[in-house]
């Protein structure tokens, strides 16, 4: 009979793990004997249901076991910031902190070099050297930033980093590396005084089939991989241009964003006779005449609604399009890309799909080809449902959630054919009536709006950041020459 290859480590197992079989069992006849066998069952029993019970009311309670911050991405970022920041948490994730010790500068240096020449490379592709492709004072910013926020860090997670001074942590560093060192020391002492939980440890190092290293430090791992993404997070703001350093010669924090001096701008769009007039007076609650603002096509009809919490919002009527008359193929740059939320208008009597299926592909299509900018969110509103069988009956509301009624069941069935079609969720698709003095269910555009206001500020903060960044540049060549002239 032939030996399996990995018996002599069989054996090890069975030289380590006996004796303590032999030791519980041993204690388990003791106990026996002197009639404490049920005390002990119980007491050992209490431990357990304990802790069992306080990991129940931990989870309840949703206390997480104490957690390092880490550093997240900023969530106005455009779909190709998102793509190379996770690339870098992938990188940040795979360091180990060996091979990047926090008393060498040299490969941290080189660390944070390969971090920037990732984010030129992605946002520069055609550069030669895409790190450089960018203004000095800009590099330098980083560093500041990078600087303060691990200061801050520091002084606010890190007890005695304010006292400690860098003579004190190299030595503190070369005390630790010696304990690493005694780390087979420190495994026979677990072994002796805490059996239950180095046995496992030990059993997984064995079926791992070989010994592993010291976990990595909690702390250093932290410390490197916020280096990493806090360098990353604002090299992307940077490349991307939506970050910039405060003006020249001004000390204190970057501007606001400029998105904030302009208007949030929804366009209503849809099919010939869908409803679009009658849907904006609805939201408008009365016949508004069109406002004086400049309109990016002269197809466009704009009129100004006032929101006391979102600022100024501009709603955009726009023609009806048919299959072979579309209005915004004529300056699409425009057309597609200048608004921040779009209401989709379907009219629930109508049966071809095929032209707002188009408006939404190209949509689609003109942001996937800039991922710089994020495509806005959009709304379906199912009009003309009080037209729907069976003629005569309008008694709403309607629950097309758990439908009691023909009417209601025909609605929910057009309100899944339309999310089907256009290939939108059909909680972004509302049905409404706008009939004359019977408006139905403009409550739930205003919610629904509501919910997708903070990705139209996306949409509007990466729409407006060329144009402000533009006009930053112009400002800092006037500042700079007016100081000359000082000079």
């Amino acid at each position: 009979m032939r030996l399996p290859a990995n018996w002599p480590w069989t054996i090890v197992l069975l030289l380590v793990i006996l004796p303590w079989l032999a030791l519980a069992g041993l204690g388990g006849f003791w106990l026996w004997q002197n009639q404490y066998l049920i005390e002990g069952f119980l007491t050992l029993a209490s431990f357990y249901g304990a802790a069992t019970l306080l990991n129940l009311w931990l989870k309840h309670r949703q206390i997480e076991p104490f957690q390092l911050p880490a550093v997240q991405a900023d969530e106005r970022w455009s779909p190709a910031a998102e793509a190379i920041w996770v690339e870098l948490d992938k990188l940040a994730e795979e360091l180990n902190p060996a091979d990047y010790p926090l008393t060498d500068s040299t490969r941290l240096l080189q660390l944070a070099q390969q971090v920037i020449r990732m984010v030129a490379r992605h946002f520069r592709p055609k550069a030669g050297q895409a790190e450089l492709d960018i203004p000095l004072r800009n590099i330098l910013f980083i560093s500041e930033q990078v600087s303060r926020d691990m200061r801050q860090l520091l002084d606010e997670r890190i007890p005695f980093s304010h006292l400690l001074t860098i003579d004190e942590g190299l030595k503190l560093w070369k005390w630790k590396q010696k304990l690493e060192r005694g780390h087979f020391i420190y495994r026979i002492g677990r072994m002796v005084f805490s059996p239950a939980t180095a046995i496992p440890a030990e059993l997984s190092v064995f079926f791992q089939g070989k010994v592993k290293q010291y976990p990595k430090g909690l702390l250093e791992q932290w410390l490197l991989r916020t280096l990493v993404k806090k360098i990353g997070y604002y090299a992307i703001a940077l490349y991307s241009g939506q970050l910039a350093p405060p003006k020249l010669f001004e000390p204190g924090q970057p501007e606001p964003a400029p998105e904030l001096k302009q208007p949030l701008r929804i366009l209503v769009a849809g099919q010939l006779k869908a409803g679009k007039s009658s849907l904006i007076n609805a939201l408008l609650g009365e016949m508004r005449a069109a406002t004086h603002v400049l309109p990016l096509t002269d197809d466009l009809t704009i009129y100004k609604l006032a929101q006391d919490d979102s600022g100024e919002v501009l709603i955009f009527d726009s023609p009806g399009y048919g299959e072979d008359s579309q209005w915004f193929e004529k300056e699409p740059e425009r057309a597609l890309g200048g608004f921040d939320l779009v209401l989709l208008v379907c009219s629930a009597t109508q049966a071809g799909r095929e032209a707002d299926a188009l408006f939404l592909t190209d949509l689609r299509n003109w942001f996937d080809q800039r991922l710089h900018r994020s495509l806005p969110p959009v709304l379906v509103i199912v009009t003309h449902i009080d037209q729907l069988r069976p003629l005569r009956e309008w008694q709403p509301p309607y629950d097309i959630q758990e439908p009691q009624s023909e009417k209601a069941r025909n609605i929910r069935e057009v309100v899944e054919t339309v999310a089907e079609t256009l290939h939108i969720p059909a909680a972004d698709c509302i049905p409404v009536s706008l009939q004359a003095g019977g408006d139905y269910n403009i409550d739930a555009i205003w919610t629904a709006l509501a919910a997708k206001w903070p990705e139209s500020k996306r949409a509007r903060y990466l729409r407006c950041l060329p144009e402000g960044r533009g006009k930053e540049k112009l400002r800092m060549i006037w500042a700079q020459m007016a100081n000359l002239i000082r000079v």
